[in-house]
């Protein structure tokens, strides 16, 4: 089924009965989106998260020089959101947007909430699903610190081979940090 990914990828968290599977289902909605897309706009508010089936997106933003800054690129099997929109009710200061053909599955922040109200085990979700969130945004931070161009390159097609078919070079090279010319010539050594 459409919910199928979402149930294996929330699985790995917590124990899942059929009414689980149920509620996954009512509240995640299937969403097909075309490329080019934007599913949050810098401005507005979003109480809508994201779960990819399949396809990429860019999280960004646009700064003061007017060019695009790739703050994230998330890739199939991930939850994304503006965080400050969906969790805060602010209005988001970045825009989220498909690179390719996109197979979602959307929750809104009040079905959300009323996930987590069902049960505990449910809240225990949450609470790993954030704690996942953190671990990978320390581990981005740590690796913009201290890797060079070259080792976080390396890194991003050792954890998502595919991605360079999929993403264009521009967008890679803003995301860990470079010019694409330089990312050129990183390619041309790998």
């Amino acid at each position: 089924t459409m919910h199928s990914k979402l149930i294996d990828t929330i699985a790995d968290f917590i124990p899942l009965d059929s009414s689980d599977i149920d509620l996954v289902q009512s509240l995640f909605k299937c969403q097909k989106v075309s490329k080019g897309v934007s599913l949050i706009e810098t401005g507005q508010h979003s109480d809508r998260a994201f779960f990819i089936n399949e396809g990429y997106l860019k999280y960004s933003k646009i700064i003061e020089s007017g060019e695009e800054l790739i703050i994230h690129l998330y890739t199939p099997l991930h939850f994304a959101t503006s965080l400050n929109s969906f969790f805060l009710g602010q209005k988001s200061e970045e825009d989220l947007h498909t690179i390719t053909d996109c197979d979602l599955l959307c929750i809104t922040h009040s079905d959300l909430e009323y996930l987590y109200s069902t049960s505990p085990k449910w809240q225990s979700f949450g609470r790993k699903l954030m704690e996942s969130f953190l671990i990978e945004k320390e581990e981005r931070i740590i690796d913009q610190l201290s890797l060079t161009a070259q080792m976080r390159y390396s890194k991003l097609l050792k954890c998502y081979p595919e991605i360079i078919q999929n993403v264009p070079v521009k967008y890679i090279a803003s995301y860990i940090g470079i010019q694409p010319e330089s990312l050129s010539r990183i390619r041309k050594k790998n």
